[in-house]
């Protein structure tokens, strides 16, 4: 811009004919104006110079870095193919020893060191057949056993005459047990060399099934605990009390008869009634015949004997005797028709059986 106004001043002087003297101000700031433009050019060199500097160390440090990982990865290269070597030459001496090892063992064995060693191998063969051949179960004993038969127990463990017994899972039999028998809650098996096994069971108490004021299902123990809330479809599984009615129980604890009002009997009344049944119950054995009991009253008793017999037993009194008399009128009962049974002794000592209407 400077130079185009200079030419312009050139222009005007020459064509006036006449040249124009600079001051010596604008010569002063002219000079210093050009010695700034200088330091900046020589300032954007330095600049340059110092950016291609580093370029160029840059570059340098990277080509060492590459060359030295070059050399590194080479020296492990050639370690690892130097370890290859080495092991190679030891697994081959190795070998080489172990060929003259046994060469030198098959010479140095004796005859009579043969002949100890086939009659060991023979008496291991031996003890090997005899613990297969001759183990074998021929005594199963249960013990700890009330609700359950042994029979029944045996049947659920799975095992049978002539089963090796050294070989039986003692595991798998009380998992089969348990699985299959709804009050056994423990199982423990033990083995009696040389043929007997024995199963012991521990039972859950006998639990019976009945309903709250809210239709819900409880099992309760026959001293009356409630164990646990159950569906209806399982409740049909145990005894099943009918015609009573309890509070929604506290699990653990014992139950409490609902008010009745259009009973003459207080709730403790009837609870007294239905613990004595379902302890006579248990005392009697009749746990896996008895399908269910009717408490309406503590005076009119009823249980139903395999869905078979709707047997009348009246009060609690003489209850074991009740029971008692029940198996022996059982047995003798040919027909399998259903019948009611009355225990209830209201004349004399006998019972009545009636033909029960469908």
């Amino acid at each position: 811009m400077e130079q185009k106004n200079r030419i312009k001043q050139n222009q005007r002087s020459s064509s006036n004919g006449k040249k124009k003297r600079t001051s010596p101000a604008a010569r002063i700031a002219n000079q210093r104006r050009r010695q700034r433009l200088a330091e900046e050019a020589q300032q954007v060199q330095q600049t340059q110079e110092e950016k291609r500097r580093k370029k160029a160390k840059e570059a340098k440090r990277r080509r060492e870095a590459r060359k030295e990982r070059s050399s590194r990865a080479a020296a492990e290269a050639q370690r690892r193919r130097d370890e290859r070597k080495e092991r190679t030459r030891l697994d081959g001496m190795r070998d080489k020893q172990k060929r003259q090892a046994k060469h030198s063992v098959r010479h140095r064995v004796s005859p009579d060191a043969w002949k100890r060693l086939i009659i060991m191998g023979g008496i291991a063969v031996a003890l090997v057949l005899s613990m297969i051949i001759f183990f074998r179960v021929r005594t199963i004993e249960v013990q700890g056993n009330q609700y359950y038969s042994a029979e029944e127990i045996i049947e659920a463990a799975g095992i049978a005459s002539g089963d090796n017994l050294l070989t039986l899972s003692r595991a798998e039999i009380a998992g089969r047990v348990i699985e299959k028998t709804e009050y056994v809650k423990n199982v423990r098996v033990t083995r009696k060399l040389p043929d007997t096994v024995v199963i012991t069971v521990t039972e859950d108490e006998t639990t019976f099934a009945i309903r709250d004021q809210g239709g819900k299902y409880y099992l309760i123990t026959a001293a009356g605990k409630a164990t646990k809330q159950v569906e209806e479809y399982d409740a049909k599984k145990h005894i099943l009390i009918q015609n009573l009615v309890i509070q929604p129980p506290v699990i653990g604890e014992a139950i409490h008869v609902a008010e009745d009002p259009d009973s003459t009997e207080s709730p403790a009344e009837l609870l007294d009634a239905l613990t004595k049944l379902l302890n006579e119950i248990k005392a009697s054995g009749l746990e896996k015949d008895v399908t269910a009991v009717s408490v309406p009253s503590a005076f009119q008793l009823t249980l139903w004997y395999e869905n078979r017999f709707e047997v009348w037993l009246g009060s609690t009194d003489d209850l074991a005797l009740k029971l008692e008399y029940l198996k022996a009128v059982v047995e003798k009962q040919t027909d399998y028709a259903s019948s009611i049974i009355d225990l209830t002794f209201s004349s004399g000592q006998a019972a009545h059986i009636m033909p029960r209407e469908e």
